[in-house]
């Protein structure tokens, strides 16, 4: 692989996580298993290790993933919430004892083994025994401030009981989860459907929707419930292990999962966590898997953490659940890409307690790798909460005829939707590098969906209102061509909205229609970045959005953007090099003569780059690679980035980068490890940039400076081992005055 693939698959991967990322923790709308996102992870982080000179503080491999959406107040954690490292067999199970005997220098910990319940995670404070704030996990330092809604929850208790050996604490963080029984779950969709609504996918989902409801009336009427299982911050402490918390949260008068198993050993661990899997049905909470800890507090600290997990915990995860049914058909939709999906259409099949008749078939390639045809009994599986996929076909259960399957005969070799052209093309999908077939008509009705339901998502502009059903209306009637027509569409036009029949009408109404037009004029002073990221501009996600947004004061600044224009020359002279290289190998004098021509341009190209980039980072970041410079400028340059362009002009809409000059950091590069005593990570790193440095996910040589705090991990020993610079808080302060 050469350096230029490893940055475009490195920005591909970061990409597709961050799209993940999205639809799993702000859109509670997963599309891949647990297991499918690790394993991408997991590549873009050996990726990261072979090409450190492409790391970053913002990869996904460094970060926990945030929930966090506009209209709460932040509040930041007193004692970061972490992620957990997930495992899915016995043998890395057993790999993680053998790590944490070295760290501990014992054989036979102890252990406990808990259920790991698929919900919301959340961190309520008590100070004096009284509930004072509710707040999700947001990037584990900061969240989003829920108290409202959580005192909704009729099994919370306002103030804790005074029971147990334990005294009350003057203040105690501690951290559950949010979840929907299947009772519920089902009340609820028996009442959208009795409306007309399309019912929710999952209890998982549909509580951490309920979750972030700004309506408390209608999240009192959607019965939540919670269960909590660990500590963050306690001042003064008044347990010593993870079972003795378990006890005290019990008397305390908190909900708590129904048991939790102390074991010494990893054989006796292995044994808990069959017992969990054949029993765990039976809870009124999902359970996708246990989590395995060390019980006594003292053992983890000093097994302590990496940037982003405890080692001193690991989740394992239960087999995904199977069943086979009869693949009925193949239909194709197609997403605001313009990319056509196969969709399994099933014989209902009852699996993970709900009823499946849809299941996704990824691509065209996958369908032919499986072998799967219309008419064929078929394995189906869904792990955790996420959209079933078709595991296999049986063959020898295949009825005569059956066909194999060609999505371009199956669509007339026209998009379904709008009945443009289509054509094949290169993709990156879940499972590398792969084809699909794209409808080339960027107006097609289906695309135009799509972008208006992602313009108006949490993470992109925010403005809460504009679904599928709602979005697909205005474009039906025409009112929304481009996203930026929302902001033409009236008042009483959204109020008015049919979204049923004429014989069954369900009208929008004002009160829906109000929040939409102050979200879009809330959206009107979002940065550069946010509208990048909310235009839909292809390669451009939210990381890269973001370098764009930085290097950039306007929109029309980034359509003729002289910084993505030397990236793509310095690309350029590149591969010309490579395809030149043969003919100057036979005449020494011309290699000679070339390689100090291309040196004088790279030289003067870099130049250009570093003086365009105003000294921020010395360099242009990996997320702003040839692929990503050329699909911005060639779609801003197209037909339909024209008319975008045009149409926020109209509007007065001219959203602002967040330029950062040189500073007294130019030049520098700093990496961040462990827990600082006043500042945030995210604080810290905003001062580095603003002071004009760089921010790197990983030590090496050239590292200036790593800004070390409490259970700094295996950055610090890295950079002691490497003679780099170590510096604290206080430090740090000092060099930012120079």
């Amino acid at each position: 692989m050469t350096p230029g693939e490893a940055q475009s698959r490195i920005a591909a991967l970061r990409a597709e996580i961050a799209r993940h990322d999205e639809l799993y923790h702000r859109q509670s709308k997963p599309e891949i298993t647990d297991f499918e996102y690790d394993r991408v992870k997991r590549e873009l982080a050996d990726l990261e290790v072979a090409w450190p000179q492409f790391a970053s503080t913002e990869s996904p491999t460094q970060k926990v993933g945030d929930d966090r959406v506009q209209g709460f107040k932040e509040v930041a954690h007193r004692q970061r919430m972490m992620s957990l490292d997930n495992t899915y067999n016995e043998e890395e199970l057993r790999a993680f004892h053998v790590r944490l005997g070295k760290l501990l220098e014992a054989g036979d910990q102890a252990y406990t083994v808990e259920p790991k319940i698929d919900g919301l995670a959340v961190s309520l404070t008590y100070e004096d025994g009284r509930l004072v704030r509710g707040v999700t996990r947001g990037d584990g330092t900061k969240g989003d401030d829920i108290t409202a809604n959580l005192r909704a929850i009729p099994s919370l208790p306002r103030e804790l009981a005074r029971q147990g050996k334990g005294a009350i604490p003057k203040v105690v963080e501690i951290r559950g989860e949010i979840y929907m029984t299947q009772a519920e779950f089902e009340r609820l969709n028996a009442l959208r459907v009795a409306d007309g609504d399309e019912p929710y996918a999952n209890p998982r989902n549909t509580a951490a929707g309920t979750v972030k409801l700004l309506d408390l009336e209608e999240v009192a009427r959607r019965r939540l419930e919670i269960v909590l299982y660990s500590l963050g911050h306690c001042e003064p402490e008044v347990v010593q292990s993870q079972s003795e918390l378990h006890d005290q949260l019990r008397a305390w008068g908190l909900p708590v999962v129904e048991r939790i198993w102390r074991v010494r050993g990893i054989d006796a661990a292995w044994a808990a966590i069959g017992e969990l899997d054949r029993i765990r049905r039976s809870f009124v909470y999902g359970t996708d898997g246990a989590v395995i800890k060390l019980d006594r507090f003292e053992d983890q600290r000093t097994a302590g953490a990496t940037e982003k997990a405890p080692r001193w915990a690991i989740a394992y995860k239960f087999q995904a659940e199977t069943g086979r049914t009869r693949l009925k058909a193949i239909t194709i939709q197609v997403g605001k890409t313009g990319i056509l999906s196969p969709v399994a259409e099933l014989e209902p099949v009852f699996l993970s307690l709900s009823t499946i008749s849809r299941a996704t078939l990824h691509n065209e390639e996958e369908i032919r790798r499986k072998d799967i045809r219309v008419g064929d009994l078929v394995e189906i599986e869904r792990a955790g909460e996420v959209i079933p996929a078709v595991l296999r076909s049986f063959p020898e259960e295949r009825p005569q005829g059956a066909k194999e399957f060609d999505l371009y005969a199956a669509v007339g070799g026209k998009c379904p939707v709008c009945g443009g052209k289509i054509a094949k093309l290169e993709v990156n999908t879940e499972s590398g590098e792969g084809v699909a077939w794209k409808c080339q008509n960027y107006d097609c009705q289906a695309q135009r969906v799509g972008r208006m339901v992602f313009f108006c998502s949490r993470r992109a502009l925010a403005i809460d209102g504009v679904g599928d059903i709602v979005a697909a209306k205005l474009v039906e009637l025409d009112l929304v061509r481009d996203p930026p027509d929302l902001y033409d569409v009236p008042l009483e036009t959204l109020a008015t909205l049919n979204l049923g029949t004429m014989e069954e009408p369900r009208i929008f109404g004002e009160k829906n229609a109000t929040k939409i037009v102050a979200a879009r004029e809330t959206a009107r002073a979002l940065p550069l970045e946010k509208w990048l990221y909310a235009l839909s501009i292809p390669d451009v996600g939210e990381t890269t959005a973001r370098e764009l947004g930085r290097r950039h004061r306007t929109l029309a600044e980034v359509a003729e953007s002289k910084l993505l224009q030397a990236v793509l020359e310095k690309a350029r002279l590149g591969e010309q090099r490579e395809l030149e290289a043969p003919a100057s190998r036979k005449n020494p004098a011309k290699t000679d003569e070339e390689k100090a021509r291309r040196k004088e341009l790279c030289a003067r190209l870099d130049a250009d780059m570093v003086a365009l980039d105003g000294g921020i980072l010395a360099g242009v970041p990996s997320e702003l690679g040839p692929a990503v410079a050329a699909s911005t400028l060639d779609f801003l340059a197209s037909e339909p980035g024209r008319r975008l362009l045009a149409k926020l002009r109209k509007l007065g809409i001219d959203p602002a980068g967040t330029v950062v000059e040189a500073g007294i950091f130019t030049g520098k590069t700093f990496v961040l490890t462990g827990t600082l005593p006043t500042l945030k990570r995210e604080e810290a790193e905003q001062q580095i940039l603003v002071a004009g440095g760089k921010v790197s996910g990983s030590v090496s040589k050239k590292t200036s400076y790593v800004l070390a705090g409490a259970e700094a991990g295996s950055k610090l020993e890295k950079a002691q081992a490497l003679g780099v610079p170590v510096i604290d808080e206080a430090e740090f302060r000092r060099l930012l005055k120079g």
